[in-house]
């Protein structure tokens, strides 16, 4: 397991700051796979990503409502992944005050799939290669040689039969295949 650094940069749409934590391929433009924490401090339209799926959970703050021509989204609950269109015009409404969300986008083209679970102790699902502490006590690895994640970081796993040990929905894990 590795923990990613973040890369902070301003959003698309220049409305707030991302903490990039994942990027694949690291370095063009375009990306394939995207994860990183955005911090909310105002209401406003989502930079918008056509032909990119987008996963989105509540990590820290009171909530969000989101409104696109696919629907509405009410995100109230830490950990509770949602799944839009990147190409639709959403707009978003904070709930109580500022916010930190967790984001995983995947490039349709790639024929890539991201799945975002919230999870706790136990084996990892097939395809798991990320792990995101919601809570403090998330730890990922062989039975008995488990490494701590700290709280919002997210943990690269290099081996695919690793087990995670967290409290009941403490972790977010990213399957992709």
């Amino acid at each position: 397991m590795i923990l990613a650094v973040p890369r902070t940069m301003p959003w698309k749409n220049g409305g707030g700051v991302t903490h990039e934590l994942w990027r694949e391929p690291a370095e063009p433009a375009d990306f394939n796979l995207r994860i990183s924490m955005a911090e909310v401090a105002a209401d406003g339209p989502f930079s918008r990503f056509p032909g990119v799926d987008r996963h989105l959970a509540l990590v820290r703050g009171g909530g969000f409502r989101i409104v696109g021509p696919a629907g509405e989204h009410v995100v109230t609950e830490v950990g509770a992944p949602i799944a839009f269109p990147g190409e639709d015009p959403w707009d978003c409404t904070l709930l109580a005050g500022s916010l930190r969300d967790f984001n995983v986008m995947v490039r349709r083209a790639t024929g890539l799939l991201a799945t975002v679970r919230r999870v706790g102790t136990g084996p990892l699902p097939a395809g798991a290669r990320f792990v995101f502490a919601l809570v403090d006590g998330v730890a990922v690895g062989p039975a008995g040689a488990e490494a701590p994640v700290p709280r919002e970081h997210l943990a690269i796993l290099e081996a695919p039969d690793t087990g995670l040990v967290a409290p009941a929905g403490g972790a977010l894990v990213v399957s992709v295949s």
